[in-house]
């Protein structure tokens, strides 16, 4: 029995008293009443925490009444206080990605458009994934760091030009790509630590670009599905998880349509994004059915992660109500709805009409259902609000017709300068789960931030501090004493967020915490710092942050404990 979470008018909780009685309550009665038969049933749920042995010497005494005290409140968006437990079989883990945490660039790989767009000087203060993190070679400290960190589960990607230089399988795949792929796997599998692979996580082999790239359909969907079917080959033996591309939306849009990361493709701003969109989707589809039709005794999985930021409603407004669903399926629905619902949105396919690729029946057939879970990226949120007049013009932006970055200035920041707005990951499962129903469940495959404390700025100002080099060989004593506060506050709460959405019903079987190591960020280089491992880029050593252990102890006890009131990030809530 669940306890309503609006309390009918004769019953009402006034401050953290309640007075409990098996009467109805006299008028006058600053407190009203609950049948102790009733709270009986509901004393261990939420939202209401009360004092169990209040209710339990009320109960012994077999009185008619008694005034239980109820905990202290707790911060949006926790479902209650106390211990958050999450389902026995839920996966916690930790999430990289290839271009920006290997380094060895030219150790056997081939260019990828990522080396192209960074050496040009797209990144800042210079910044290139060269060395990075030099994860190549310290891979299997790594893997002893994240088994300290009681981790269970590793999501990374495989760098296709690692395994194909030239991105199509003309030639056979690198013996040295194929080797360090294997080793990373047999390491974590021996650590107990459970492989989730990403094929495509933005670093397209450079070749395959002057051929086209994702506007090409014919060149990149058949050479996707020749790389994917080498991976499938080679490692699916040892991987049972498998994710086809990593937020498709910032590929189409980041590289196709505002150049802001590779291959920073700024002509025909009103189709380019859509077209390579379209051919992502497709990429993604032909992956699928090669492992169900080819690969299926494996016995694993085959999904997509997609990235969209909740947007909600700016008031009440008919008006603003359509611009948050606009801007939802211009964003997740682009993506998500050809695999769940059959096709793109169709306020996007009113608003761009013919700049919109169409798909074949064939092609809706192929795409329907043919991701095994839903991956989610999620990291804020932001209101949706009507534009005073139609915007002119034609492109992305001017299509989605709605003031995209409305916000509350009340809420806190990161140094991304995103919005720090947990509820909005409650909200955002909560769509997934309502408009999609996916099959396989939820995955938050990345959520995290970049909240670094100030002694972090100063140590990154030495000079040199941001500019990697490769690991001298030297074995060093892992460090554990960096604090990072505000890191802990932000897990805390966005994890209490998917808790509550799992209490609404959701169906979230995992979270994955971005990102295990401070790494090259894109376009922001190396000064904007994620992991919950430290990286000094000039020495390779590794710190573990307290955001680090406090997600050990997560993992550990597969909960954690409701944020306070106190903790409340400030601002708009819903």
């Amino acid at each position: 029995m669940e306890l309503p979470r609006t309390l009918p008018s004769r019953w009402q909780r006034i401050g953290p008293v309640l007075t409990v009685t098996g009467r109805e309550p006299r008028k006058s009665a600053p407190n009203t009443a609950i049948p102790l038969a009733f709270l009986a049933a509901v004393a261990t749920k939420a939202p209401l925490a009360p004092s169990r042995g209040a209710l339990r010497r009320a109960l012994r005494g077999r009185r008619r009444s008694c005034v239980v005290r109820f905990a202290e409140e707790w911060a949006e968006p926790a479902a209650r206080t106390g211990f958050l437990a999450f389902p026995e079989s839920f996966v916690f883990g930790v999430a990289t990605s290839a271009y920006q945490i290997e380094g060895a660039a030219a150790e056997g790989r081939g260019p990828s458009i990522w080396d192209t767009f960074s050496t040009a000087g797209h990144a800042k203060d210079g910044a290139t994934g060269e060395v990075a993190c030099d994860h190549y070679h310290l891979f299997k400290e790594d893997i002893r760091l994240m088994s300290s960190l009681k981790v269970k589960a590793y999501r990374f990607s495989i760098s296709w030009s690692r395994l194909l230089p030239n991105g199509d399988a003309a030639e056979p795949p690198s013996e040295e790509g194929l080797r360090f792929y294997s080793e990373l796997l047999d390491a974590l599998l021996q650590a107990g630590i459970e492989p989730w692979v990403t094929l495509y996580h933005w670093d397209l082999p450079e070749a395959l670009h002057a051929k086209g790239g994702w506007l090409s359909k014919e060149m990149i969907v058949k050479a996707f599905g020749d790389y994917a079917r080498i991976c499938f080959h080679h490692f699916g033996d040892r991987v049972k998880y498998w994710i086809t591309l990593n937020e498709p939306w910032c590929s189409a849009v980041l590289g196709y349509n505002t150049g802001d990361h590779a291959p920073g493709y700024t002509e025909e701003t009103d189709t380019a994004c859509y077209v390579a969109g379209h051919h992502l989707l497709l990429a993604h589809a032909e992956a699928a059915q090669i492992y169900r039709e080819e690969f299926a005794q494996q016995g694993g999985e085959v999904g997509i992660s997609l990235n969209a930021d909740w947007r909600q409603a700016d008031s009440e407004r008919e008006e603003d109500l359509e611009a948050a669903r606009r801007a939802m399926e211009f964003s997740l629905g682009w993506f998500a709805e050809p695999i769940y619902l059959g096709d793109y949105p169709k306020c996007m396919r009113e608003s761009c009409g013919d700049r919109l690729p169409s798909f074949s029946a064939s092609e809706k057939k192929k795409l329907f259902q043919s991701s095994d879970f839903f991956g989610l990226n999620s990291y804020s949120g932001n209101m949706a609000k009507a534009p005073p007049r139609p915007f002119e013009g034609t492109g992305y932006w001017e299509d989605i017709g709605v003031e995209w970055w409305h916000t509350d200035h009340q809420w806190a920041r990161t140094d991304m300068d995103w919005p720090v707005v947990p509820w909005s990951l409650r909200e955002i499962l909560l769509y997934v789960q309502d408009r999609y129903k996916p099959m396989g469940g939820i995955i938050v495959t990345e959520n995290g931030c970049a909240c670094e404390p100030d002694i972090s700025a100063e140590l990154d100002e030495r000079p040199g501090a941001l500019l990697p080099r490769p690991w001298d060989g030297v074995r060093r004593a892992t460090s554990s004493d960096f604090e990072d506060p505000e890191r802990v506050r932000f897990f805390r709460a966005h994890l209490s967020a998917v808790h509550a959405a799992i209490e609404r019903k959701a169906q979230v079987k995992g979270y994955f915490a971005w990102s295990f190591l401070d790494n090259f960020e894109w376009a922001e280089g190396y000064g904007k710092r994620f992991g919950i491992v430290r990286v000094d880029f000039q020495t390779q050593e590794r710190t573990i942050k307290s955001s680090g252990h406090f997600l050990a102890r997560v993992f550990e006890a597969n909960g954690l404990e409701a944020p306070a009131k106190e903790e409340q990030y400030p601002g708009r809530t819903f």
